[in-house]
């Protein structure tokens, strides 16, 4: 009978205990500058891991994993009553590393896993100074708006401060505010920030090398040999003679270059780069050639038909334009004589008609200053910096 006693005594201890131990709950907040992680506490996956709370004070497993299912985080932390655990998992240091922190904190902030409780009866104040505009501000993931310069009554513990520019991430840290104090944070322009900008920005690098223009500059040497030439070389010399003349020059051209790989017209660059005059010419010079290539073909057309019929009645044995046993009269002999001319300019005329446009509307130097004002426009649209290329 004590032996039952006893049991029931050690059973009704550790189911007090147990209720006692879950009454003590604390909160656990996970951070992180990776997108799509996954985080399991005590092996349950957690659909809000912002804010997890109500935790069972003690020690508990925490294991994260990235979108590819690696794991980026496993460890055991202790959970305190109605203090906040916080946990902030960086992104891999191989991405992209500052050479010194864009961010100064004043306030120290708290170690990895440390436990800082947050009293939302008790605020402090955070201030952001920043050398970059055009920032979004978020604390804890929500947004506090563009361009924030303050943020108050912000409760007392760690947040997680995070500062987009274009949409990429400059600044992710763990800030501490303190009770009636200001926490202030200093984000730096410097080359490390741009270059962060410029690695998330890959789709947007990617069209920009897809479409910018480049202006090639070609100079070749061209020889040409007029004369005879009977020189033969033998074992001993050369033998036979030579009356020839060559003359060496220098041809300059250019060509228009699109995505570092298609070749493109002078009105392709004129359409892309919007220059009117341009195109002005481009479109009388069209107007010019399609009259003399239709006024050829019809003159030419006209001759062919008419003196094709004379020629026809002057070679057959029974002429229809004339009697039979005659020759042909001076009329048909001019016609066919006309038309002969007259297709031979009508022919001349449509042959001729592509000759109207020259080889370039754009001389070199103004074909190069309209591919760069092309070049900039669409860096400009991309959100790319106008610095972006200049070197290469």
């Amino acid at each position: 009978m004590k032996t039952k006693s006893l049991l029931l005594s050690v059973f009704f201890f550790a189911f007090v205990a147990q209720a006692f131990s879950q009454s003590q709950t604390g909160t656990l907040k996970v951070f992180s500058e990776l997108y799509g992680i996954t985080v399991y506490l005590d092996e349950n996956k957690q659909d809000n891991f912002q804010e997890i709370s109500k935790i069972p004070v003690g020690t508990h497993y925490v294991r994260i994993v990235d979108k590819e299912g690696n794991k980026v985080y496993g460890q055991v932390v202790t959970i305190a009553k109605d203090q906040v655990t916080t946990i902030l998992i960086e992104a891999p240091k191989n991405v992209i590393q500052p050479k010194e922190k864009a961010v100064d904190q004043v306030v120290e902030k708290p170690a990895e896993n440390k436990n800082v409780g947050q009293d939302q009866n008790k605020t402090g104040t955070l201030k952001i100074f920043s050398e970059l505009t055009g920032i979004i501000v978020y604390l804890d993931e929500n947004k506090q708006g563009d361009d924030i310069r303050q943020i108050n009554n912000v409760p007392v513990g760690s947040h997680y401060l995070k500062v987009l520019k274009d949409g990429i991430s400059i600044f992710g840290e763990l800030v501490t505010v303190s009770e009636n104090n200001v926490t202030s944070i200093l984000v730096k322009n410097d080359g490390q920030v741009a270059e962060k900008i410029m690695d998330g920005k890959v789709k947007e690098r990617e069209e920009y090398g897809n479409s910018k223009v480049d202006v090639l500059f070609a100079s070749n040497s061209v020889t040409t040999t007029k004369g005879a030439n009977t020189l033969f070389p033998g074992y001993y010399g050369y033998y036979g003679y030579s009356k020839s003349v060559s003359n060496t020059t220098q041809v300059a051209d250019f060509k228009i270059i699109q995505g570092g790989v298609k070749e493109i017209s002078d009105i392709g660059l004129a359409q892309l780069a919007e220059n009117q005059a341009i195109l002005k010419r481009n479109a009388a010079d069209n107007a010019k050639q399609t009259h003399l290539a239709n006024t050829g073909a019809i003159l030419f057309t006209g001759c062919l038909l008419i003196g094709g019929t004379v020629f026809a009645d002057m070679l057959v044995k029974k002429p229809f334009l004339h009697k039979v046993g005659t020759t042909a009269p001076g009329w048909e002999i001019g016609t066919a004589t006309g038309c002969i001319l007259g297709g031979v300019i009508g022919y001349a005329m449509v042959m001729g008609s592509d000759k109207i446009r020259p080889a370039h509307y754009y001389n070199v130097d103004d074909a190069a200053k309209d591919a760069q004002a092309y070049n900039r426009k669409l860096k400009q649209k991309l959100g790319l910096p106008e610095s972006y290329d200049m070197n290469k």
